[in-house]
């Protein structure tokens, strides 16, 4: 059927569609503080929180059309962008036929680091049998904001070192040969085998061991001690790296991001921020209001955020 005219509904002042992880639908609720509908992982709001923490993408130009036939839903969207990634919520089967129709998608699983990122990808879903929502600017590269990695299951001691191979993702800026690294409270030691798997040369501090076989491993230093008993001020030189899974309280690992960051002595920071209890949201705001910092609840956290800085032009969002 030729389509003569598309009818696009406009969503209420402006809004834009924020993606929720299930577990903290919640937490991005709060933090919304105003939102229209909800459906599946969409939550459509009138909010635009460029700081946002716990949305795992943002769909920054929403459209939604009323559509007749698959091959009119999938018209518009190939008139709309050339790659495009099914988010199904509602009529599931339906959905599969307009995706049917559409472009190959390139391969989303990746080896880390990853080589090629990917181009952009628009995002679609059917709210109804007859109703379209799609996007094709977002915030994050992969669909969703979802790094497919394919998994180290052989080297690292534990799986926090998805975290980290997220985080360098988000940020595009990878640890390069002979650059410094501080990792603190690095115990078993997933991200230190992250970073000196780059070639880098990491200083890892925790009272707690690190695993056997990582200790091993070229150009790694294990120092046994509390990784809030050092001072920065007492480093010479200026490290490339600090980074930190250390189980704290938010409070305590805010007063060591500004003594660090006051010192001047990191160039990039990566810090995990362990939400104890209920959402800390007061936390989380003083650090977002460190100039230049980035707070991001990633896939790959649980009841944890991680703190940028400074933050990449590829982790801040701009939206008007």
């Amino acid at each position: 059927m030729k389509v003569e005219k598309i009818f696009v509904m406009s969503l209420n002042s402006t809004e834009i569609i924020y993606i929720a992880h299930p577990d903290y639908l919640n937490e991005l609720k709060d933090e919304l503080g105003t939102f229209s509908q909800i459906m599946g992982n969409l939550v459509f709001s009138s909010v635009k929180k460029n700081d946002i923490c716990f949305a795992n993408d943002v769909w920054l130009n929403p459209t939604i059309v009323k559509f007749e036939s698959i091959s009119e839903a999938a018209k518009i969207l190939r008139a709309a962008g050339k790659y495009w990634y099914l988010n199904p919520i509602e009529n599931i089967r339906r959905s599969h036929l307009i995706a049917s129709e559409l472009r190959k998608l390139p391969p989303l699983s990746h080896t880390f680091p990853i080589l090629n990122p990917l181009p952009d990808i628009g995002c679609f879903s059917l709210i109804d049998k007859n109703t379209l929502v799609f996007s094709s600017q977002r915030w994050k590269r992969p669909p969703l904001g979802d790094f497919q990695f394919i998994e180290d299951k052989k080297n690292p001691p534990n799986r926090a070192y998805l975290k980290l191979w997220e985080a360098l993702s988000l940020l595009e800026h990878n640890p390069k040969p002979g650059e410094t690294v501080l990792d603190l409270g690095a115990s078993p030691g997933g991200w230190t085998y992250v970073m000196q798997s780059f070639g880098a040369h990491v200083t890892a501090i925790d009272k707690a061991p690190l695993a056997a076989h990582i200790v091993k491993l070229p150009n790694i230093t294990y120092l046994k001690q509390s990784a809030f008993a050092l001072d920065p001020n007492d480093i010479p030189d200026k490290i490339d790296w600090l980074l930190s899974d250390v189980a704290c309280y938010p409070e305590r690992l805010y007063e060591l991001a500004m003594k660090w960051i006051t010192a001047n002595k990191a160039k990039q920071m990566i810090l995990t921020i362990k939400l104890q209890g209920e959402t800390n949201f007061s936390m989380i705001q003083k650090f977002q209001s460190i100039p230049g910092g980035r707070v991001i609840h990633l896939l790959n956290n649980k009841h944890e955020a991680t703190f940028f800085y400074p933050a990449s032009d590829r982790l801040l969002l701009d939206i008007r």
